[in-house]
This record gives C-alpha cells, structure tokens and sequence, in this order.
C-alpha cells in the first residue's frame, strides 16, 4: 500500500509540474501537447480554485504570481507523513 501512495504522490507532483511549465507556453489545443495541457488544466483547476479563493494572485507590476501551486505543494508535503502513518 504504501508503494501505490508514493507512486501517486510522485504523478501528482510530476505532473503538477509538468502543468507549470505547460501553463508558461502558448501551445495550440490541435497539437498533441495542447491535448495534454489542456487535460492538466482540467484537472487542477479543480484542485488550485479552491486555494485560489483564499491567496490572491500577486502581482509584480503588469504581471501575476499564482502562489496555489506552491501551496499545493507544501500541503502535500504537510500530509504525506500523515498519509504513510495511517496506510503503511
């Protein structure tokens, strides 16, 4: 059991930074990558909005920072211990 929880825990961080670095780059929804970003965005939108309802983003002059990733990191960071003592 614990290996399926840091398998899944290892896909979400990869592909939460796989969604960063996709989100940087304009990429047309007809290619095959825009298949994949556009799934990704789908995916954490779902989970990021409810963070982003709490941090706003920062901005840095006429640009933004979306902060809810690295909070989502940290939070998972925050309940992996929790999550190998109650499984494993």
């Amino acid at each position: 059991m614990c290996v399926i929880i840091d398998l899944f825990i290892r896909f979400l961080y990869y592909s939460l930074f796989a969604w960063i670095i996709l989100s940087w780059i304009d990429i047309p929804s007809t290619h095959p990558l825009g298949n994949i970003k556009s799934t990704l965005d789908t995916i954490f939108s779902r989970v990021l909005n409810p963070i982003r309802r709490y941090i706003p983003v920062v901005r840095l002059g006429g640009a933004g920072l979306d902060l809810s990733p690295i909070i989502l990191i940290l939070g998972i960071n925050y309940l992996r211990p929790f999550l190998y003592g109650f499984f494993c």
